[in-house]
This record gives C-alpha cells, sequence and structure tokens, in this order.
C-alpha cells in the first residue's frame, strides 16, 4: 500500500533517491513502490515514505542532525538528510538498519527477502567526521557505492583541482624565478635552493597571494585551496625564517604564520596546509586561523600497533595541535606503497587510530589506501568506510559480517588466515611494520616460510569451499 513520495521541487539527487528506495523495497518485498510527487491538492491518507524535502511539509524533523529516519506513524515514515546527497546517504542507512541489506563492494551485496519491515525507533545521526574519504578506485570510480558507504568520490573534496597538496613549486615556479630572484627560495646550507619558499620574504607572500586569487576565480565553485610545503625537508634556514622557527619551537611557525597571512583574505574559503615531517610540531606561539585547516600526516609510524602504542611522537603533536584549536585533518596510510598485494596485517588498529584522531579535533579523515585492487582490498574499503563514518561502532561485528556475507563458506578460513597473521606479527614486539617495508622483512617470523604455507592451505580451502558458487 505504501507509495514514495518527493516534493514538487525535488532535484535529481532526490529522485535518485526515492528510485533506489523503490528498487530495493521491491527486490526486498517483492511489491511495487512507485514514486510519485506529492499532490498538496488532495487529501494525504495513503500510506506513503517521504524522501528528502517532502518530509518538511509534516514532519519537523530536528535540525541538529544530518540525517534523519523517522515513522510519525503507522502511515508514514521519514527519510530525509540535510542535503540531497545525505538524503540519497540516509536511503541506504535505512535499507540497511531495517531491511537488513549488506553494501560490500560495488559488485556485491546482500539483498534479503522479506514480507514486513519495522521502524520500531527513529535513526538520527550526525558524524564526528564531516568529510570522509577512503582512497579505493571501490569508490571514486562507483559514486552510487560510495554513497552507500557515506564517503567521498574523490581525494580531495571541494579543493581548487590544481592546488590540492605540495604546492609551493606551482605558487612561485623556480623555472620562472629563480634565476633572477633567488632570494624567493629556501636558504639551505649556505645557499638559495629551489626546495622551498622563503615564507619571510614579503614579495613571496604578495607573490603567492597574487596565484592564490586567481586560482580561486578559476574555480569558484571551489571552497579548499592547499598553500603547501613541497615534498622535502630542506626548508629555509635564512636568519629571519630561522628566529621566527626559534621562537614558536620549530618550522611549523613560519609556516602558520604565512598561511595565516593569506586565508585572512578568503574568510569564505578555507586554506589548506601541511603538518608533515618537518613541520609536524605546532607552533608554541601562533594559532592557527578559523579558516585554516592542518592537514596532519602520519608517514613515519609504525604500523604493527595502534598508533597510540607505536607512534608515540605522532600522537604528542596531534594533541599539540588540538591545543591550538586547530581544525585537523588527518593524512593517514593504511597499506604498504611498495608491495600493495604483500600481507599487511594493520587491521587491528584501524578503529584505535581512527578514535584518536576525531577525539582531537580531527573532522576531515584522508585514509589513504592503494586505490587500485591490493591485499583484502574490498575487505579494507569497507572497513575504513565503516570506521571513518563512526569511529565507535563494534569492529569485531563489521569485520565478521564483512566476512560472513562476502566470502560465504570461504569466510571461516579466510578469517583463520587474518587472525593468524595477525597474531603472528604481535607476538613480534619489536617488528617495524613500514608503509614503505618490503615481505622479507618477515621472513623470519610472520611470514615465514612454515606460515607462508599454512596460510595457502587455508586459501586452497578456500577456493574448494566455493568452487560451486559462482
Amino acid at each position: 500500500q505504501f507509495t514514495i513520495k518527493v516534493a514538487p521541487e525535488a532535484d535529481s539527487l532526490e529522485m535518485l533517491a526515492a528510485q533506489e528506495l523503490s528498487h530495493y523495497l521491491r527486490q526486498i518485498t517483492g511489491q511495487g513502490f512507485t514514486v510519485g510527487k506529492v499532490d498538496w491538492f488532495a487529501a494525504i491518507k495513503l500510506p506513503a515514505i517521504y524522501v528528502g524535502k517532502a518530509s518538511a511539509y509534516f514532519k519537523n524533523l530536528s535540525a541538529e542532525y544530518d540525517y534523519n529516519i523517522v515513522g510519525t506513524d503507522a502511515a508514514s515514515l521519514h527519510i530525509v538528510g540535510k542535503t540531497p546527497q545525505q538524503t540519497l546517504e540516509a536511503v541506504y542507512i535505512f535499507l540497511e538498519q531495517y531491511a537488513g541489506c549488506h553494501f560490500l563492494s560495488p559488485q556485491a551485496e546482500v539483498v534479503p527477502k522479506r514480507t514486513s519491515l519495522t521502524v520500531d525507533k527513529p535513526y538520527q545521526y550526525t558524524p564526528i567526521a564531516y568529510t570522509r574519504t577512503v582512497h579505493s578506485k571501490l569508490f571514486f570510480n562507483h559514486p552510487l557505492f560510495a554513497a552507500k558507504r557515506r564517503v567521498s568520490v574523490e581525494s580531495f573534496p571541494g579543493f581548487v583541482p590544481i592546488a590540492r597538496v605540495h604546492t609551493f613549486h606551482r605558487l612561485l615556479p623556480a623555472a620562472t624565478w629563480l634565476q633572477t630572484h633567488p632570494e624567493f627560495y629556501a636558504w639551505v646550507n649556505g645557499r638559495r635552493q629551489p626546495t622551498q619558499l622563503c615564507l619571510s620574504n614579503d614579495t613571496v607572500y604578495h607573490m603567492v597571494l597574487d596565484r592564490v586569487k586567481a586560482w580561486f576565480r578559476r574555480s569558484p565553485e571551489a571552497t579548499v585551496l592547499s598553500v603547501s610545503q613541497d615534498d622535502n625537508t630542506s626548508y629555509c634556514t635564512c636568519p629571519r625564517c630561522a628566529a621566527t622557527d626559534a621562537h614558536e619551537g620549530g618550522p611549523a611557525g613560519s609556516m602558520i604564520r604565512f598561511v595565516n597571512r593569506i586565508a585572512a583574505n578568503f574568510p569564505h574559503k578555507t586554506i589548506s596546509t601541511l603538518a608533515y615531517q618537518y613541520t609536524r610540531r605546532a607552533p608554541k606561539q601562533t594559532r592557527p586561523a578559523a579558516n585554516v585547516l592542518v592537514t596532519l600526516c602520519s608517514i613515519e609510524c609504525d604500523r604493527s600497533g595502534p598508533i597510540a602504542q607505536k607512534c608515540t611522537d605522532f600522537e604528542r603533536d596531534l594533541k599539540e595541535w588540538k591545543q591550538t584549536g586547530a581544525t585537523v585533518k588527518i593524512w593517514d596510510y593504511t597499506t604498504q606503497f611498495t608491495n600493495f598485494l604483500a600481507p599487511f596485517p594493520n587491521l587491528h588498529t584501524l578503529q584505535p587510530n581512527v578514535q584518536l584522531f576525531v577525539e582531537n579535533n580531527a573532522r576531515w579523515l584522508f585514509e589513504q589506501h592503494s586505490h587500485n585492487p591490493s591485499e583484502l582490498f574490498e575487505l579494507r574499503s569497507y572497513l575504513l568506510a565503516q570506521l571513518v563514518w563512526n569511529p565507535y561502532a563494534s569492529a569485531d561485528s563489521l569485520y565478521r559480517a564483512f566476512t560472513r556475507n562476502y566470502y560465504g563458506k570461504a569466510a571461516p578460513f579466510i578469517e583463520r588466515y587474518i587472525d593468524t597473521v595477525h597474531a603472528a606479527l604481535r607476538q613480534e614486539n619489536k617488528f617495524f611494520l613500514f608503509l614503505y617495508g618490503d615481505p622479507s622483512q618477515g621472513f623470519g617470523s610472520w611470514l615465514s616460510a612454515a606460515r607462508l604455507k599454512q596460510y595457502t592451505a587455508w586459501f586452497d580451502a578456500a577456493q574448494q569451499a566455493v568452487q560451486s558458487d559462482t
């Protein structure tokens, strides 16, 4: 008896949300759920599911929450987000929370058959991290799956395309200026080098400001632009920069002062910069401006355990940035970049790390996965998306739900491998699991010949268990 209603002014995303809801409800119940626009002149008495803005005419949902799924009586249900994109995502939340669907990968989902659905209590939620990115082509190449997992479809949402990260060399190209104005660049080991900019040079400030203005004019829809160091550690040590850094307790002092000056010209935009390698420690005196986004990178950390246990320097730096009041973006790393297909037993670290981030003012989370297929690619992508959405969900329940639905009868063997390889690594207290490491480092312990033989046997058994299951 239920129909699905959208507002007359519904945009394409809200229409898509209603159509997706109809599509899945037909699969689940075997019944038709027509989609139509609310007719304000007709008596609205038939049972209906109101999607998006249509809900506002009948139910004053709390503006406190980004996502709302609320039944007002036996004949009406409201599924609405604060934005059309969030309304689409709320539809998928409804299908998971109340209908029992599992969206595991773009090609793998579980849609149960049911004769009735009951909304026994409302779902109202605002995620802690408002920008959530998992660097995986499963999301970037599949926007609907990204919506099902509530993560972004690009690495740098909202950024000016040319100015996402490591922008100094683009802001002031050395090929143009080094010969005539070497003073624009870093003083390193007794001479000017084009590795970084000299941030105490006032002409550099004005030239960078002009370039930032031009880039924003070129991309007026963008809200974020990166003014950030290049990917090396040869920063300026000229007397003026060195004096600032000495006063501030490190090179982040020069960086934040410079970026604050730029950001002051764009009160309605965000200027992003890096707390990375030599700038990772927060300045002692200067506070980042309200529209400065500090991107803190965990590249140096040991991945064999949670950051709070294995990378205490990073934890210290994160907490110091929190004390400055900075809005923090975390750039985290979850795979081995030198060997994407090799075992990398860090699943047990994902949740405590995400919790550490959000408890220290991180509202932007960028989990740099392998993008292309790697070890346990679908599982890692799913788990990371679930945890940045809700850092306090049961990680073990999410893990078991994925393995048992995705791998089917093979799940016990895959779980045995995953649990065993993680346990074997944890026995090696001094092993440094590095994102630029090599599998051969584990050949004497958790990747020994005997262990590899056992792991391979479990994968063979897993394959055999589902040999007849397409």
